[in-house]
This record gives structure tokens, sequence and C-alpha cells, in this order.
């Protein structure tokens, strides 16, 4: 029978440097800590990114909250605002008449009115609702809204919102609460 190994083939080993079992396993667990710093770095990277999604996605919700707030009350004049006095109280809704033009150097109030609240099925979304009209929604994510006038400057009206929504995996950078943003606004009525 012919041999495939030679007779010395240990001694042949022998001056051979080779890998032992000690070296195999610090080579994996180097290996391992690596992979596990990098695993690391990208959740985080991934957190980061989705956490600043939603931070932009909840500015862009108040901005166009706002922008309809802002463009109706300009409209509205402070004897048209039914539901909230000039007395610095906040009040969650807002009803007004909007100018319809002028006669006789009157201004003709709409005989609708528009109201802005908050409602949906969850309670966050902001809605506009113009006379009997089905109501719209404006914003979504919105937690609250406050309206408010002082006596002193009725024909300024103060809005306060305030957008909080999670991130799809339910957490942010620091733990695990829903990020949150808030926006506040004078808003000059008509003469």
């Amino acid at each position: 029978m012919k041999r495939i190994f030679p007779k010395n083939f240990l001694n042949f080993l022998k001056g051979r440097l080779g890998l032992t079992l000690v070296e195999a396993l610090v080579t994996v667990i180097i290996f391992s800590f690596i992979l596990g710093i990098c695993y690391m770095i990208l959740i985080s990277g991934s957190d980061s990114w989705e956490t600043n999604s939603v931070r932009v996605e909840l500015q862009q919700e108040l901005r166009k909250a706002m922008d309809w707030l802002t463009q109706d009350l300009r409209q509205a004049g402070s004897a048209s605002i039914t539901n909230v006095p000039a007395n610095g109280s906040a009040y969650t809704s807002i009803t007004f008449r909007k100018a319809a033009g002028v006669s006789s150097g009157n201004i003709v109030w709409d005989t609708d009115t528009t109201q802005y609240f908050l409602g949906g099925s969850s309670g966050n979304q902001l809605q506009r609702q113009v006379g009997s009209q089905t109501a719209a929604v404006i914003a979504q994510n919105i937690r609250s809204v406050q309206f408010s006038r002082q006596a002193s400057t009725s024909d300024v009206v103060d809005v306060s919102l305030q957008a909080e929504k999670a991130t799809l995996r339910g957490k942010t950078l620091a733990g695990k609460a829903p990020i949150q943003a808030n926006m506040s606004l004078k808003i000059y009525l008509r003469n």
C-alpha cells in the first residue's frame, strides 16, 4: 500500500508554524468585539436618523397648522371671535367670522363661522370647520392647542401648539419618551 504522507510527516509538521486553539479563540473574540462595536454604531446612527426625521415631521406639521391659523385669523376681527374672550385665559378651540367684504365703509362679516379644534379618532388632529361643512384635518400629531387674548391687546391672538410623536421603534436617543415640538405665535387681527 502506498503512503499518502511521508514517514516523517510529524517531523514535517513540527517545523511549520501553526494556529493553536487559543489563538483561534482570541481571533474570534477580537472579531466579535469589532463587529459588536460596528453594530452599535449602526443602531445609534439609525436611531439618530429616525429621531431627527420625526422631529422634522413634527416641525412641518406645526408650520402647516400655523400657516392655516395665521391666514384665517388675520381676516378676523376682535369682535368676530366668539369663544375666546380677552381675559388672558387659554382655550382649546377658537370660533370666529372672517371678513367677507366692505359695504359703505363697514366690514361685512361672513355668515359662516370658522372653527379650529383638536379632533379625530385619537384627538391629535388639528381640524378646521367652516360653517356646517365637514371638518378638514389641518395637521397631525398635535398634542395640544391653546388660544388666548389679553384684555389690553384684544386684537392679538396668542396661539400655542404642541406636537408629539414616537419613533417607529418607540424611542428617542435619550430614552423611550416621544419626541415633542412646540410653536407659539402672536397673530394680529384686522381692525
